[in-house]
């Protein structure tokens, strides 16, 4: 579960670990990834393993996949969780900014699940599922969130696209 430190994340990585699942927690924020794995401990229901991972850089990506298929195994729920939501009209974000949301919010979402990192194993075994956290902003716009909608609705527009895939 990418973005598992805090809000929906955490709350899903309870909800999986009370389940009984194996939960993986990604999170930039060290702090509170640990924090919420330490929730999960205190539950005695499932096995937990927390990684630091900024979810914008693809190489960071592929280094924390490696590890976690070396030291948990093959991934079967992968949860795109994470997301930024600065809201500001168009002409006030700077171009850094811009990036920064696409990738965090969208490109995060493809490189954590395809490029060969979890998704080859999931189709090669016919067994696994991707879930992206996206908004309501895909379907209705908010006012200020140009970028945080865009990356929203292309992620809705990739999930269509698993689907019939």
């Amino acid at each position: 579960i990418t973005g598992a430190g805090h809000r929906i994340g955490r709350k899903l990585a309870i909800v999986y670990a009370s389940l009984g699942a194996t939960v993986i927690c990604w999170d930039i924020n060290k702090e509170t990834n640990v924090q919420t794995m330490n929730k999960i401990k205190e539950m005695e229901k499932s096995s937990v393993h927390a990684y630091r991972c900024d979810v914008s850089d693809k190489n960071e990506v592929f280094k924390v996949v490696a590890k976690v298929k070396k030291e948990v195994g093959d991934v079967t729920i992968l949860i795109n969780n994470a997301g930024i939501a600065p809201l500001r009209t168009l002409l006030n974000y700077d171009i850094n900014e811009i990036s920064r949301v696409v990738d965090v919010n969208l490109m995060a979402h493809c490189w954590a699940s395809t490029m060969k990192t979890f998704l080859p194993n999931m189709i090669e075994r016919n067994h696994g599922h991707v879930v992206a956290i996206s908004s309501v902003t895909a379907l209705h716009g908010i006012p200020h969130g140009t970028t945080y909608c865009t990356t929203k609705i292309a992620i809705r527009g990739n999930q269509i696209h698993f689907h019939y895939r």
